[in-house]
């Protein structure tokens, strides 16, 4: 699992080339929130009780109770996923 803040995510936002939104920027308080992102492929379940496989999921760090936001496309349902998001054969 990695874990960033906000403001960490931002700047690898901006790095990508997004232009963010800067008539509500975040406060100091947001900037500072830890998001984690596993790094080995994990379940998430969406608001009607489907639960689906991804890659990657991000999370609060201090909250991961509260949901998980998938990252990517799900997986298909056989597919064994190492550690680096590649197929296995």
């Amino acid at each position: 699992m990695i874990t960033l803040t906000v403001r960490e995510i931002k700047n690898l936002a901006e790095f990508a080339g997004l232009v963010l939104n800067s008539t509500f920027p975040p406060d100091d308080d947001q900037l500072e929130t830890e998001i984690s992102i596993t790094t080995e492929p994990a379940e998430c379940t969406d608001d009607d009780g489907k639960v689906e496989r991804y890659a990657h999921l991000a999370s609060m760090a201090e909250y991961p109770e509260e949901g998980c936001m998938p990252l990517g496309e799900p997986l298909p349902p056989n597919d064994k996923v190492s550690g680096g998001g590649t197929p296995s054969a």
